[in-house]
């Protein structure tokens, strides 16, 4: 957070957007060198598309530069309407409301083993807080695996 520390509120926006932008293109460029997905929409993108070629590729990146150059500004302007929705609504509400909506979804998407998923992640986010230790130590859950499929 050393980064977001002095930014405004604008100013933030537009860093998490082009974080976003940023990781899109390079997923894209790693499915394109590696023949290798790292997230999901690339994983759509590569079941759609036979063979990714250059072209593809500038279809994409151009799709997500005008997309991400268009959201800053759509961004901005629907921050400051749900930042004063969020002061008339209860916090409390609207958390058990997201954990419920969640959680049905889960459920009805994917069974009950997306449910059993969904609630060991869940324990396993809980974790370093209670134990009060950063929770980027539970990165190495997620990193060795990606590391290995990357490398092999």
């Amino acid at each position: 957070m050393q980064i977001t520390k002095n930014l405004k509120e604008d100013g933030f926006m537009i860093l998490m957007g082009s974080i976003n932008t940023f990781n899109f293109i390079l997923s894209m460029v790693t499915l394109y060198v590696l023949d290798k997905a790292r997230n999901g929409s690339i994983i759509v993108i590569q079941e759609l598309v036979d063979a990714i070629t250059i072209n593809h590729i500038v279809i994409f990146l151009s799709a997500v530069l005008i997309a991400g150059s268009l959201s800053v500004f759509l961004a901005l302007g629907l921050s400051k309407v749900f930042s004063k929705i969020m002061s008339i609504v209860s916090y409390r509400k609207m958390v058990l409301s997201v954990i419920f909506l969640i959680t049905a979804l889960v459920l009805v998407l994917t069974g009950p083993l997306g449910l059993l998923i969904l609630i060991i992640s869940t324990a396993i986010g809980i974790i370093p807080p209670a134990v009060h230790i950063s929770r980027t130590h539970s990165m190495g859950c997620l990193l060795l695996p990606v590391i290995l499929y990357f490398i092999l």
